[in-house]
């Protein structure tokens, strides 16, 4: 395959760092994105901040064992078949390894795969193993995600894997080519790792509502957010969106996935959630009626609104916990209601008087 280098003209100038530069030069062109990247073309791109239709394409890289070794991925790659690939999480880290030598990189929450058709194509596979090796792989790695029908996915096409994703960083994809293995990137994936940027692809902006973003992606956006400055990136920067204004829908009025994205803070670490939620209301994006709650209380408040079943883990245990200090103030407490937020500050026997006396009324 002809190695071809990005043109430098497609690379903004605060992007001339040398680690980027040199990785940049030292891929593979793999093929070009095409599709809904062009179609921004006929629209004002700069004004969107969407340079896709200027970084239209993808590249492929080595990946050195000291990189796939700094990614902290918690598993031996070569665990995995020829036709297993690694996408999501895991793959964003190895290419964090990659342009951020000096980053000490925490394990991924869980592994996403997929599975390559394309490789399936050009050998001699039995169809019934694939899908037994990939439905065990999957509930190794990502038991939640298998247990509820998300598994490995198919991967019929590379360009078409990498346009439909929701943020560049995201346009990653770990491939093994005979014995080495290697990451297929959007170049945009590349200089928003570089910069820490969490941008929506073009394939998220929805044009029949004026090319903003819906709900799910908005909310999703402040979670990587926080979740990068948790890990002590302080550079990190949400960009193509101005939340809220550029979402379609209201994301405080969005109660299951404002559920499902702290769920995914909570499993982190508390920490994350608190600085999740920390960040929602500076965004003024809190659900309606739980703008001055803690991540404990919203949560426990999500949940209930929503029936959402918390996930085991954190998740389950910060519930309980919320739901075991509501029955000792004595069932009734209402942490939306502002006396009773107050209560929660003062010496213990007080606010038990307090409720005692409810109780009697």
């Amino acid at each position: 395959m002809e190695k071809v280098s990005p043109n430098p003209s497609d690379i903004e100038a605060k992007m001339h760092q040398p680690r980027v530069l040199q990785m940049l030069d030292s891929g593979e062109h793999y093929a070009d994105l095409g599709g809904e990247s062009l179609q921004l073309k006929d629209c004002d791109c700069e004004q969107l901040g969407n340079p896709e239709a200027r970084c239209n394409e993808i590249y492929e890289y080595e990946l050195p064992a000291d990189a796939i070794e700094r990614a902290n991925l918690g598993f031996d790659l070569d665990e995995l078949p020829s036709f297993i690939g690694v996408k999501g999480g895991a793959a964003r880290q190895v290419l964090e390894a990659l342009v951020h030598s000096d980053r000490q990189l925490p394990p991924p929450r869980d592994v996403d795969l997929v599975i390559l058709e394309e490789v399936i194509a050009s050998g001699d596979y039995d169809p019934d193993e694939i899908w037994a090796v990939a439905s065990n792989l999957s509930m190794r790695f990502s038991p939640r995600d298998a247990m509820n029908g998300y598994g490995a996915e198919p991967v019929h096409s590379t360009a078409e894997f990498m346009r439909q994703h929701d943020f560049t960083i995201n346009q990653v994809l770990i491939h093994k080519d005979g014995d080495t293995w290697r990451l297929l990137a959007s170049t945009q994936a590349v200089l928003d790792t570089a910069e820490h940027v969490i941008r929506p692809t073009v394939f998220e902006h929805d044009p029949d509502n004026s090319y903003r973003i819906g709900n799910k992606l908005a909310l999703k956006a402040v979670r990587l957010l926080s979740d990068m400055q948790v890990q002590g990136i302080d550079d990190v920067s949400i960009k193509s969106v101005q939340l809220p204004d550029d979402t379609y829908g209201d994301p405080r009025d969005d109660y299951f996935m404002q559920t499902l994205q702290l769920d995914k803070a909570l499993e982190v670490s508390d920490e994350l959630a608190e600085r999740y939620v920390e960040n929602l209301r500076s965004y003024r994006m809190l659900p309606y009626g739980c703008e001055d709650m803690s991540a404990a209380e919203l949560y426990y408040e999500l949940v209930n609104r929503t029936n959402f079943v918390p996930s085991d883990g954190n998740a389950s245990g910060v519930f309980l916990t919320e739901r075991e200090n509501r029955l000792e103030l004595g069932s009734v407490a209402k942490f939306n209601d502002a006396v009773e937020r107050l209560l929660q500050q003062v010496p213990e026997q007080f606010s038990r008087d307090y409720y005692d006396s409810k109780k009697v009324v």
